[in-house]
């Protein structure tokens, strides 16, 4: 219930700011208004993070979230926040509504991605990154896809993946480290 008050308090503290402003004030001044609210939001969420009133947190992440579902930072934030308290649940719902919502971002599926990988749940993260790859994400979406081909076996996928990663980051000395792996396991499996 308190949660939920924090929720409606700043809720009603940015409606004020902004009613007033709609009417008379040029849209540079709506502009400071939200600077402001976001500044205070995140000076907020530190102090209750930094004294490990992680529900607080959660709860005004939550809202910035709302007023914010586009910005990757202030979702992963969130995301991850609900999994230091171990809600799983809440965390992978933040992360999928961030892909859905998010179809113009090319790294919309990484945080869902990461989120299965550390669970060890590598069998539907391809379905997830693999169609990003067309569009040339972060580097960590070619990492996490071929090391889930490679927990299940699927050494050509992680191969194939891995050189188009290395295609345009030719120096990424881990990666060709990766790739070498995968090679030996792919050629070991057909002896």
């Amino acid at each position: 219930m308190t949660y939920r008050l924090i929720g409606l308090s700043a809720a009603a503290l940015v409606l004020s700011a902004t009613a007033f402003g709609k009417q008379s004030a040029p849209q540079s001044r709506v502009d400071a208004i939200w600077d402001a609210v976001d500044d205070r939001v995140a000076q907020q969420i530190d102090v209750w993070f930094h004294e490990g009133d992680y529900p607080k947190a959660i709860a005004l992440l939550g809202f910035e979230a709302t007023y914010l579902p586009h910005d990757y930072d202030v979702v992963t934030n969130l995301g991850w926040m609900r999994e230091n308290v171990e809600d799983w649940d809440g965390a992978l719902a933040v992360y999928e509504k961030f892909r859905k919502d998010n179809p113009q971002d090319k790294d919309a599926a990484l945080p869902e991605g990461q989120f299965y990988f550390m669970r060890k749940n590598y069998v539907v993260i391809p379905a997830l990154l693999e169609p990003a790859l067309k569009r040339r994400p972060h580097p960590n979406v070619y990492r996490i896809l071929a090391h889930a081909y490679e927990h299940e076996k699927r050494y050509a996928d992680a191969i194939r993946v891995w050189k188009e990663y290395l295609s345009w980051a030719p120096k990424d000395l881990t990666a060709k480290a990766n790739l070498d792996r995968d090679e030996k396991k792919l050629n070991a499996s057909k002896n």
